[in-house]
């Protein structure tokens, strides 16, 4: 598996310059899957397309903008599918709920339509997972 190298923002104080595995990244990223989701292959390679965002007044990452291969988008959903998120400690910041699939939106094109179409079904699972309902 791949080394990715990105910047933590936190709302206050400089980035944190890292380099660490890309299952450390998705679980760094805010929003990466959709309320616990992990992304199919198209919306993940948006995802890191974009080279992520500062944060503004919450949390972000931000890298220099890459894509996956197939054969590498099925590792990672590999380790992601066996992976205890709660092992990354202090590596990541969303470790709380463990990655979840649903194929049943992978037809879908466009990370915005995506993220609201898997929130609509997911939210409410997610939100009592996080403790939050």
């Amino acid at each position: 598996m791949k080394n990715i190298e990105y910047d933590r923002h936190e709302f206050h104080g400089d980035p944190e310059h890292r380099s660490t595995e890309l299952p450390v990244l998705v679980y760094d990223i805010p929003y990466f899957g959709a309320c616990g989701i992990f992304p199919p292959f198209h919306i993940a390679n948006e995802f890191f397309r974009s080279g992520g965002s500062q944060g503004g007044m919450s949390p972000g990452a931000t890298w220099q903008p890459f894509q996956l291969s197939e054969a590498e988008y099925e590792e990672l959903v590999q380790v992601i599918k066996t992976l205890d998120p709660k092992s990354l400690g202090d590596r990541a910041r969303y470790t709380l709920v463990k990655f979840e699939f649903d194929n049943s939106f992978d037809h879908i094109q466009g990370l915005e339509s995506w993220l609201m179409a898997v929130c609509g079904k997911h939210r409410d699972s997610f939100l009592k997972k996080q403790g939050g309902a």
